[in-house]
Order: structure tokens, then sequence, then C-alpha cells
């Protein structure tokens, strides 16, 4: 039951946060600002929401986080769902780094709930379920608010937030959560950004710093290369497509093959995939096989590092969550804009290149890591 509810909460949670990129011109127009200024907006949202993750995750760690996952969302719901019923820019601003904080509250209590709750041997499967949730809601988020937006206009976006305050509702309904084993102190927390956590979060960090810099930069390059604009949509739906599907499989063959070993071999795999990307012309239904393929691949791997990091720091896993999550993103999302430049100065194809090359420094940072109850060589040790 509880993961289920989780996984509703995250559905709704992640379909509000993305709410705030289509609506970027209809905010300008209602402020009267330009995109400069309203772009703040997302920088403040995503600097919360994402970057504050594994201190919300050390908040968590110490209080219900049965609470704080119910919280969450509805902050991000009346955030989001008030856009336009604020008469000043400053405010919203202030309004929106709130609605961040919920929602990295949620994450990093969320997916610690899920991980603590689920049995062992199945613990990949429902995080990467948990994770497979968060995308469907990303993918509709953009669909319900524009829709809203032009039946209601922005004012009517008030509406929606009661999506949020029925799972919220129904999750305050459960027992409190009693946290198994003693709270994880300072000198704990320290050791998060040290060892085999902090490996896992390099890891983490170098491969969503090469495919999310792959998949902004595609639109820019497809267009450069007279693609048309349906052929750029279906690429990006196919690669966000793949993407859920292989966060899904990927936690669920690490129940079987072992956390590190799917780790590992998605780097290993990924790295001639991605190279292949790089050099096969696009625009046929082959590039489009190999896009799916490489997306997968790339993405199964992130459902599994929050898997190992919660059983390597079992104490602290609303932390470590969020360190996995949110601020891994947030972290390779702030390369973005020199990666950008560099992509004018030097063109697209060095460039991307280049980035590359970053998966061989995150296959021997995976490699590093060890595997709760795993011998020298990383392989499960049986009892």
């Amino acid at each position: 039951m509880l993961p289920l509810l989780l996984a509703w909460l995250h559905t709704v949670n992640d379909l509000f946060s993305n709410f705030l990129t289509p609506l970027l011109p209809k905010l300008m127009a209602h402020f009267g600002v330009g995109l400069g200024t309203v772009g703040l907006l997302v920088s403040v949202y995503s600097l919360t929401g994402s970057l504050l993750q594994p201190f919300a995750g050390l908040i968590a760690d110490r209080l219900d986080r049965r609470l704080l996952a119910a919280f969450g969302p509805v902050l991000v719901a009346l955030g989001m769902g008030s856009l336009g019923l604020w008469p000043r820019f400053e405010v919203l601003l202030l309004v929106l780094g709130l609605a961040g904080l919920g929602s990295a509250l949620f994450h990093a209590s969320g997916a610690s709930l899920v991980g603590e709750f689920a049995p062992r041997e199945r613990r990949g499967f429902w995080l990467s379920f948990f994770g497979s949730a968060g995308y469907l809601g990303l993918s509709l988020g953009p669909v319900v608010a524009l829709f809203a937006v032009g039946a209601w206009g922005l004012r009517g976006l008030v509406w929606l937030t009661p999506l949020a305050l029925v799972p919220a509702l129904l999750l305050l309904r459960l027992p409190p959560v009693r946290r198994q084993g003693k709270p994880a102190g300072f000198r704990d927390f320290l050791r998060v950004f040290r060892g085999d956590v902090a490996r896992l979060w390099g890891m983490a960090t170098l491969r969503s710093l090469v495919f999310m810099s792959f998949s902004t930069t595609l639109p820019y390059w497809f267009t450069q290369r007279g693609l048309s604009d349906a052929y750029i949509a279906l690429s990006l739906s196919t690669y966000s497509f793949s993407a859920t599907l292989g966060a899904f499989l990927g936690g669920t063959l690490s129940d079987r093959l072992g956390r590190k070993r799917v780790l590992v071999g998605t780097l290993t795999f990924g790295l001639p995939l991605y190279l292949g990307l790089l050099f096969l012309p696009p625009g046929g239904a082959s590039y489009l096989v190999l896009l799916a393929l490489t997306g997968a691949l790339m993405n199964a791997g992130i459902p599994v590092a929050v898997a190992l990091a919660q059983e390597l720091e079992p104490n602290q896993t609303a932390t470590v969550s969020g360190l996995l999550m949110g601020f891994t993103w947030g972290f390779a999302g702030l390369f973005y804009a020199p990666i950008g430049h560099w992509i004018e100065v030097f063109g697209v194809m060095p460039v991307l290149l280049a980035l590359g090359a970053l998966i061989l420094p995150a296959w021997a940072l995976a490699q590093g890591v060890r595997e709760p109850g795993a011998g020298p060589e990383g392989r499960k040790m049986d009892p």
C-alpha cells in the first residue's frame, strides 16, 4: 500500500513541477517581463528543488518522513497552482522557492520510505516503480498545464491543487512511520560525501551530465542538419519513453543480477551506443532504435544507484536518496550553460565527443563501489 501511494504522490508532485517551463511565455505576458527575468523562476525552483535535496534528506532522516512526503507535493501544488494569483513577480519567486523545497522534501522522504518498506530482494523494483511514476508526471505536466490555462486562464490553475490533496490525506491516514535503527549523527552525514556513496554520486553526476547535455542539444543539432520538427519531436519522445522504461527495468534487473553488476554493465555498453548516436546519420528509423536503446541503458542505473546508496547507509536513507536524485541532476544542470557556450564556439560534434569521454571515469567510479555483502571482487557472498 505505502509504495503505491508514494508512487501516486510522485506522479502528482512531478506533474505540477513541470508546469513552469511551458507556461513561461504566459508568465512573461502576465508580469510584463522578459525571458531572462522570468527564467529566474526556473532557476529558483531548480535550486531549491534539486540542489537542496540532500539537506532536505538530512531533515527527513530525523522527522516523520510520512508527514514530509505528504506535505511536499501539497506545497508544490499550491505553488504551481497559484502562478496566476500573485500581483508581484518578487512574491512568486519566494512562493516557488518554497514549492521547490516541498519537492526536495518529498523526493528525499518518498524514496527513503519506498526503499525501507520494500523487501530487500525487491527494493530495486519498487524504487524503479517509484521513479517511473515521476517520469509519468513529468510527461503529463505540460499537457495538463496548457489545457488548464487554455480552459480557465492562469488563475484557473488553482483548481488543480486537489490532485495533490487526495493522496496526501490518504498517506496521513496511515500510522506514523517508525525509523528502523539509530538516527545518524553529524559525523555520519559527513561520511555520505566521501567513500562509496560519494563514488556513486560522482558516477551518477558524470552519467547525467553526458546524457542531459546530449538530449538538451539534440533539437539544436538536428535543426542544424535540416531535420523536420516532427522528427525532432519524435526523437525526444522516443528518448523520454525509453528512459522511463530503462529506469524501471534497471532496478528490477539489479534485484536479480546485483546492483554493481548492472551499474557497470550499463556504462560498459552505454559508451559504444552513445558514440553510435554521434556517428550514425540521424533521420531514419534505425537512428530512433539506437536512441531508444541508449536512453534505456543509460537511465537504467538511476534507481540502482539509489538502492545501492540506501543499502550502504541504512540509517540515513533520505539523505543519500536526495544526493543521488535531485542533487545529481541539479549539479549536472549547472554545467550546461558553459557546455552550451562551448558548442557555439567549437561545434556540436567535438563537444559531445569530449563529453562521451566522461563515461570512462564514471565506469571507474562504479567499479570502485563496494556492494554490501559482497566479496573483494564485488560479487555477492553466499550466506
